[in-house]
């Protein structure tokens, strides 16, 4: 893969798509089972595959082969679903957190696979937020904890608690590292357990329970 195609983008609908405008030449492919005409005429390599298992397969290709990002943009949870599907020999089922583990935020949401969605926002944010470290581009007032500190956070006894943060890569198109996709999972297969796996940026995320067998020999 190329140094300049460095991104994923899975999932091909209206968010998909404002990804592949904004981020041009960074996009290597986009994932999107039933693209519709708008996403073919972006000129981007589409490949027609479920995100997820395109995700499994492509983080097991050797490093140089490799993404440096993962570009989230389908309606789920894009890694407690990976994560369920490769730690499959764990016999992973999801089990909803209590709901007291989680901070407290001004929207909360709760999606059918025990999946809990959270905003530090009230509103509608923009699609092309710059999402700048402090101050709310909407209200001009002070953010306060990002998001994924707040979830990192979380004291919630006898779950582990693992928190990805997206990363922006352009205005409202926030990415994953494929590398740190990778040490989470290690981190989880290691030790077994609960787990609350979240994914966060500064102001938004989403965070859902994931129940592994307990390591072999102890962790």
């Amino acid at each position: 893969m190329s140094r300049d195609a460095s991104v994923v983008v899975i999932g091909g609908g209206r968010f998909g798509r404002l990804a592949v405008q904004r981020l041009g030449r960074r996009v290597a492919v986009v994932v999107e089972p039933e693209p519709a005409p708008e996403l073919l005429s972006l000129g981007a390599t589409v490949v027609r595959e479920d995100g997820i298992a395109y995700l499994d397969r492509l983080l097991e290709a050797p490093a140089a082969e490799r993404p440096s990002w993962v570009v989230p943009m389908l309606p789920r949870h894009l890694a407690g679903e990976w994560l369920f599907r490769s730690l499959c020999s764990l016999s992973p089922h999801f089990l909803a957190p209590p709901r007291r583990c989680l901070p407290q935020v001004a929207t909360f949401m709760e999606g059918e696979a025990g999946q809990f969605y959270l905003s530090l926002a009230d509103f509608t944010c923009p699609d092309d937020c710059p999402e700048p470290a402090r101050v709310c581009t909407v209200t001009g007032k002070p953010r306060g904890e990002p998001m994924f500190s707040r979830l990192e956070g979380m004291d919630c006894p006898g779950w582990g608690v693992a928190v990805l943060r997206s990363r922006q890569l352009a205005p409202g198109v926030g990415g994953l590292r494929c590398g740190e996709l990778l040490e989470l999972r290690q981190r989880l297969a290691a030790r077994g357990g609960r787990w609350v796996v979240a994914t966060a940026c500064r102001c938004h995320g989403v965070a859902q329970g994931l129940v592994l067998e307990e390591a072999r020999g102890g962790a």
